[in-house]
């Protein structure tokens, strides 16, 4: 997955509506650095819709598919 591509989100679960089979533009990455050093990996998208983007948790990169028409 590369910065511009179209992705979807798969069904994670009950208590991510917002992200749940949703389509948008794939950001890139964008690591949070905590003050006790320790790096967050985190990605930002674009979801179709949304006037502002999505912070979403590495963990979520699972669910997340580069989205063609015929998907």
């Amino acid at each position: 997955m590369k910065i511009g591509d179209l992705v979807k989100f798969d069904y994670v679960n009950g208590h991510t509506r917002a992200v749940n089979n949703k389509i948008g533009i794939y950001l890139g990455p964008k690591p949070l650095k905590r003050e006790d050093g320790k790096v967050i990996n985190n990605f930002m998208v674009q979801l179709l819709g949304e006037s502002d983007p999505s912070l979403c948790d590495g963990s979520m990169m699972r669910w997340l598919k580069v989205y063609s028409e015929g998907r």
